[in-house]
């Protein structure tokens, strides 16, 4: 895998595209010297990129100084590398790049409904899909003819379009309804496919304060929800993992979230590591309303749990399901990766016996994604890593199984530097999908934010543009500058939704 880099130099929309692209085959830039060189250049008459392999020149690719001609240009290059590895010149998703395919199905719908005379016009950009027309049948010509997806793939994104439109549909209310994320960035390991964390909990003295600013973040947070009279869909306590923090400050982290939880409504807790949960903190989950809990193995395998950095066993994994299935009513996520290190079709298989037998209610199978500032990403233990047709492999295998155990995939998203050319899929057994999954995903309902590494995003039809602030990552920032942040957020509040 180590000889999947490249380096781009040029003008910088020419290179956000190839980016995409040269992710979505695989390759990572790098410092040193790289297999593929990228030298971009853009004139009047148009972009030009002149592409070298091992220091020999392949191909020039040409196109018009347009995000039309950075696509075009980002599909043919996305071709020659692919065919030089000894694929297929397109994958099943063909030259459709962008984290969140569905957004396209979602914006043909809007305007399907309220137009009568749609204008013909294709999208420019996969995650900005800008003024197509004509509902779920044109979305599907585009995505067939423009970006040379699949047939399967086109069924897909159909089916879960379809499932999520209650939840996205534009209506009266939506303006005010809003969901709340709460992050604690903090973990007790760092595995070797994770860019997230801030830090090692044990590592950090300042936790009463964090703690401190936490709660006064979240209780500000409150008074702006009754001040724009808003309604909160769903509140998400992610990270980082949640439960690194001790029973105690877990609960007081907690109980400044369940203040703006609505009854009756979803209240989810990432509880992802068992080494992490105790008997107290799911009892506090319990009394402060939470109904939701992820438990995520990753892999039902010790060696590659280890090798990943991954500070717990696979019957550790076991034992914390068994216990919230006797002690609790929550409904249970399970995230597994495929195209981890040393990971084989027979070990995904073995993922799924366990999955099929214990029934959680939701899975999320990813495909693994080199994050830049992830060990994996700077070369620890890419040598392990199973080559992309094995990681297919274990994605639609995982469908197949899944699908015929009663799930049905609920959101689907993607990742630049996936070690194939597949996705993430979330599936649901009937009457239990994640709501704030869709919400985040689908970027169409204001999200507000409390702790350090997280943002917020204000949503309104139908243009669903965005106002954001993001938190600094840096918990003492994060803690010191607490006043100019809340007075920011406060701003923004007031510009959205008073004008």
């Amino acid at each position: 895998m180590s000889n999947l880099t490249y380096r781009y130099t040029g003008p910088l929309p020419l290179g956000s595209v190839v980016a995409h692209y040269c992710g979505a085959a695989g390759l990572t830039t790098t410092k040193g010297a790289p297999v593929w060189r990228l030298e971009g250049l853009g004139a009047e008459e148009g972009y030009t990129l002149t592409v070298y392999h091992n220091d020999v020149p392949v191909a020039v690719f040409k196109g018009a100084l347009s995000n039309e001609g950075r696509l075009e240009i980002g599909g043919q290059l996305l071709k020659l590398i692919r065919t030089t590895q000894g694929r297929p010149a397109l994958g099943e998703w063909g030259t459709l790049v962008g984290v969140r395919p569905t957004k396209m199905f979602h914006k043909l719908w809007d305007i399907d409904e309220n137009s009568d005379t749609p204008p013909a016009a294709e999208p420019s950009n996969p995650d900005e899909p800008g003024t197509v027309i004509n509902g779920c049948d044109t979305a599907v010509q585009v995505l067939r003819k423009r970006f040379d997806v699949s047939e399967p793939k086109i069924e897909l994104l159909k089916a879960v379009a379809t499932l999520q439109r209650p939840f996205v549909a534009p209506h009266e209310t939506a303006d005010r309804e809003v969901s709340v994320y709460g992050g604690i960035p903090f973990c007790q390991t760092h595995c070797t496919y994770c860019s997230f964390p801030y830090g090692l909990i044990q590592d950090y003295r300042r936790i009463p304060e964090f703690l401190g600013a936490f709660v006064n973040d979240a209780t500000q947070l409150k008074g702006l929800i009754e001040t724009y009279g808003l309604q909160v869909a769903t509140v998400y306590m992610g990270g980082g993992t949640p439960t690194s923090l001790g029973d105690e400050d877990f609960a007081t982290a907690l109980a400044a979230l369940a203040k703006l939880h609505r009854e009756n409504s979803e209240f989810t807790v990432e509880a992802g590591r068992p080494d992490s949960v105790t008997p107290h903190k799911l009892a506090t989950m319990a009394k402060l309303g939470v109904n939701r809990i992820s438990i995520n193995p990753q892999s039902m395998h010790d060696d590659i749990l280890k090798a990943v950095g991954r500070g717990h066993t696979a019957a550790a994994i076991k034992e914390l399901y068994a216990y919230v299935r006797s002690y609790t009513n929550f409904a249970v996520n399970m995230d597994f990766i495929a195209g981890l290190p040393y990971q084989t079709l027979s070990h995904m298989e073995e993922n799924l016996d366990y999955v099929c037998q214990a029934r959680p209610e939701n899975v999320t199978i990813h495909t693994l994604a080199l994050k830049r500032g992830s060990p994996l990403y700077d070369g620890v233990g890419r040598e392990a890593m199973p080559e992309a047709a094995a990681v297919e492999e274990m994605v639609a295998r995982s469908k197949e199984r899944l699908e015929a155990a009663g799930y049905v995939p609920y959101y689907v998203y993607r990742q630049q530097y996936m070690t194939s050319q597949t996705e993430n899929i979330g599936y649901t057994l009937p009457g239990y999908i994640c709501e704030y999954n869709i919400r985040i995903m689908e970027e169409r309902q204001s999200i507000l934010s409390v702790g350090p590494g997280s943002s917020s995003k204000w949503m309104r039809a139908p243009e669903y543009r965005q106002l954001q602030q993001h938190m600094p990552k840096d918990v003492s920032v994060y803690i010191d500058t607490l006043s100019a942040l809340l007075e920011k957020r406060s701003r923004l509040c007031k510009k959205f939704w008073e004008g």
